[in-house]
């Protein structure tokens, strides 16, 4: 399956939406992503997840990484995912360092 990841940003909130399956064919693009809205100096980072069909390891991977590379002081919003992808953030304890949510945060 094609993986989508596109990245806006309004004020101090960036959104990243992402489409497909995010796994090791696309996990790069996706931290590519998240390095380019750490590097605007956001206060948000929402990842849109309502259109993400599945999330791999490497998946995984790159939420904690979003984590690492943003500072404490952004908070972080995973929106909308569905039963499988928030299972596996549950399953690996990410719901601990992020906020999800079932709508983008005004």
């Amino acid at each position: 399956m094609t993986f989508v990841a596109s990245l806006s940003t309004t004020g101090n909130t960036a959104v990243i939406t992402l489409e497909g399956v995010l796994d090791d064919g696309s996990a790069e693009e996706f931290r590519e992503h998240v390095a380019e809205a750490a590097s605007q100096g956001v206060s948000r980072l929402v990842l849109e997840m309502s259109k993400l069909d599945r999330l791999s390891a490497a998946g995984l991977r790159g939420l904690a990484f979003c984590r690492e590379k943003m500072t404490n002081e952004v908070d972080i919003v995973i929106v909308a995912p569905n039963k499988t992808v928030r299972a596996a953030i549950e399953d690996v304890g990410l719901q601990q360092s992020v906020t999800i949510s079932e709508r983008v945060p005004q």
